[in-house]
């Protein structure tokens, strides 16, 4: 069995090469990633890995929620996307498979896939039921996960690994697409820029309508950071289709000490 997996997903010129990415909060410092990989690449010898990133901050499984959706959003029908923000490691958690967008998921049952499962369609999920013979109770990762993305990445079918439930956890968190209610902040990038839950059909339902967090007033909708001086705050749609809020070769987050969680106010023109 485990012969005919690794013949079936051998390289040949011409044909399509599977892909998974890695979403993980471990860091490039140790060996983890590495492992992960190793383990990918013996359970599928001609796989294609990306790394999404390895950069979630600790245990924040709303940020590696956001993370994969955008990768879930960008890549081709059958990829799979193997994420591991798992603080519950080892205990009896379940881990997921789920169906989204045409591609697969594998990560722990946690509301990892939330975003992507309200952002981009519900999907199927499954509980992995696959186990190897021997695993760590503290790398579910590399032993279980990993071999598991390998064994779709080949061509088995979810149903030969996993079992379907109708209950994934969820986060409490989902896209604003409607006027009625404030959206409030869930990600800070890397360069400080705040994303909210208010998609962009709903800002353009608005039409000039004005912004404000905390005591900031941001004014109207702009389109790009260069439509304000150096320095000044401002509210556009980013490139994940939501509202965001920045500062112009600045860092929002810390010149308007934002967090997520904040509430963006959107004051509405009556004229």
């Amino acid at each position: 069995m485990f012969l005919g997996r690794v013949l079936s997903c051998l390289a040949v010129p011409g044909e399509h090469r599977p892909i998974v990415t890695l979403t993980t909060d471990f860091g490039t410092r140790d060996y983890y990633v590495a492992a992960m990989k190793a383990a990918l690449v013996r359970g599928c010898p001609s796989v294609r890995i990306i790394d999404v990133t390895h950069h979630v901050p600790r245990h924040d499984i709303l940020c590696g929620s956001i993370t994969l959706e955008r990768a879930i959003d960008g890549f081709l029908p059958e990829t799979v996307h193997l994420a591991v923000i798992d603080p519950g490691v080892g205990t009896d958690r379940r881990i997921l498979v789920a169906r989204i967008n045409d591609q697969s998921v594998v990560c722990p049952d946690n509301g990892l896939i939330t975003w992507a499962w309200r952002r981009l369609g519900q999907g199927q999920a499954f509980e992995l039921t696959w186990r190897p013979q021997q695993s760590s109770s503290t790398f579910h990762g590399r032993d279980i996960m990993a071999p598991a993305a390998a064994m779709l990445a080949s061509g088995d079918a979810i149903e030969k690994i996993a079992k379907p439930i109708d209950n994934p956890i969820l986060l409490d968190i989902a896209p604003l697409r409607q006027a009625s209610g404030n959206p409030h902040i869930i990600h800070i990038d890397a360069f400080g820029n705040a994303t909210t839950n208010l998609e962009y059909a709903v800002v353009r339902s608005i039409g000039s309508g004005s912004y404000r967090v905390k005591s900031h007033r941001l004014g109207k909708l702009r389109r790009t950071y260069w439509d304000v001086a150096p320095g000044k705050p401002l509210a556009l749609i980013g490139s994940s289709g939501l509202l965001e809020i920045a500062v112009r070769d600045g860092s929002a987050a810390e010149q308007l000490g934002l967090k997520v969680g904040d509430e963006v106010v959107v004051e509405q023109n009556d004229h």
